[in-house]
């Protein structure tokens, strides 16, 4: 995949309500490159004003948490992912870091270290 494409808006339809931007995906090597193999992802989504909608994530992470209840994640169970992945998806993410800064405003690494206990919190104040 080229790497440009990483946190380029997806629409998900013809108008563009909203978007996914890869947040992680296992890597495979080829002789020159790495490669993508999407046995393992999470996207975000997100809206027109940037607000988060939700996450999908692939079968392997959903059998990994059964009790998140399904592939789109929203409220409490994307935070929960999210805060449970946190850690590999800023190292992904750091792979893209200046694209990462331009739609995000931090480094991947700061991103999700001041975020994770604000989704943390919430998680907790829910349960």
């Amino acid at each position: 995949m080229d790497q440009s494409m990483i946190f380029r808006l997806h629409p998900k339809s013809s108008d563009i309500e909203s978007c996914s931007l890869l947040l992680l995906a296992n890597a495979g090597s080829s002789n020159e490159s790495t490669r993508f193999c999407f046995s393992r992802y999470i996207y975000l989504n997100v809206d027109a004003e940037w607000n988060m909608l939700g996450i999908n994530i692939s079968n392997s992470i959903l059998d990994k948490h059964a009790d998140v209840g399904g592939q789109y994640l929203t409220g409490t169970d994307m935070l929960k992912v999210l805060v449970m992945y946190k850690d590999e998806i800023a190292m992904f993410c750091e792979l893209y870091c200046s694209q990462f800064s331009k739609i995000f405003g931090l480094c991947p690494t700061d991103y999700f270290e001041f975020a994770a206990p604000v989704w943390a919190e919430h998680v907790n104040a829910l349960e």
